[in-house]
C-alpha cells in the first residue's frame, strides 16, 4: 500500500469515526490532518518536484536562457501595450507629455 493509500484509508476511517460521533475519532482526524501537514511542508517545492526529469534532459544553463528569454518576450509584450496606451492618450488628449511620475513614500 503507497502513502498515499495509506492516507487515504486513514482519512476515511478518522472521518467515518467523526461522523458516528466519536469524540475521539475527532482527535484522531485532527492528528492525521496534521501529520499530513507537516509531510506538505517538509516535501519539496513544486518547481523542485517536477525537475527530476528536465534536470536529466535539459541542463540548467539552457533552463536559464529559456527563462530569460520568456521575461524578454513578456517586456516585448508591455512595450507594446505601453505604446498603443500612449497613442490613445496623445489622441485623447490625456498624456500631458509625461505617463510615468515616481511618488515617494514615508
Amino acid at each position: 500500500m503507497t502513502e498515499q493509500e495509506r492516507s487515504a484509508a486513514s482519512l476515511n476511517a478518522s472521518g467515518a469515526a467523526a461522523a458516528s460521533g466519536d469524540a475521539g475519532g475527532a482527535g484522531d482526524r485532527m492528528a492525521e490532518l496534521e501529520a499530513r501537514l507537516a509531510r506538505l511542508e517538509r516535501s519539496p517545492g513544486l518547481r523542485e518536484r517536477g525537475r527530476g526529469l528536465m534536470a536529466r534532459v535539459i541542463p540548467d544553463e539552457a533552463t536559464h536562457h529559456f527563462r530569460n528569454a520568456g521575461r524578454e518576450q513578456l517586456l516585448g509584450v508591455r512595450a507594446i501595450v505601453d505604446f498603443w496606451i500612449d497613442r490613445i492618450d496623445d489622441a485623447e488628449g490625456r498624456s500631458g507629455g509625461r505617463r510615468r511620475e515616481s511618488i515617494e513614500i514615508d
